[in-house]
């Protein structure tokens, strides 16, 4: 990715005992960057896992194969696998788990499951009954279109 946004997948559906060795050998066919230590876990604001990483890989050939991996199983459990950025991965890395910056009654909301072909312009259209309150859209999360965003109410 000539752009810098690196060759980063969000994986969900972690089991929440999943350690960095079964990611490694989840992804076995890849090349994990930085010797395999590339796992980014993140945590809720209780500090607990979430059952959801980040993993960077070395090329783009490993990219397209760890996001062949969405559906497969790590245990009892299918994990899904989506590519993503660098950008993305910072973002959530540093408003996520117990030292966030982000505290209880942020305004944060996060929508997921929203329509394959969502707009921006749709998700603004269908707060706009929030006459007291404003909102913005930080961070669109652009996995498979608009599906997954965050909404900062203000």
């Amino acid at each position: 990715m000539a752009d810098g946004e690196g060759f980063v997948v969000r994986v969900r559906g972690l089991p929440w005992s999943c350690s960095v060795d079964e990611v490694q050998r989840f992804f076995s066919e890849c090349k994990i960057a930085n010797n395999g230590t590339s796992i980014h876990f993140t945590y809720t604001r209780e500090g607990r896992p979430s059952g959801e990483a980040f993993v960077e890989f070395e090329s783009e050939e490993d990219l397209k194969i760890a996001v062949k991996k969405d559906h497969e199983t790590m245990g009892h459990r299918y994990v899904e696998v989506f590519k993503s950025n660098s950008v993305e991965m910072d973002w959530v890395l540093k408003h996520t788990g117990p030292n966030c910056l982000d505290t209880g009654g942020d305004g944060l909301v996060r929508l997921r499951g929203l329509p394959f072909g969502c707009s921006k312009e749709e998700i603004v259209q269908f707060f706009a009954g929030m006459s007291d309150r404003k909102f913005e859209l930080p961070y669109l999360l652009k996995i498979k279109q608009y599906t997954n965003i965050l909404l900062r109410l203000f």
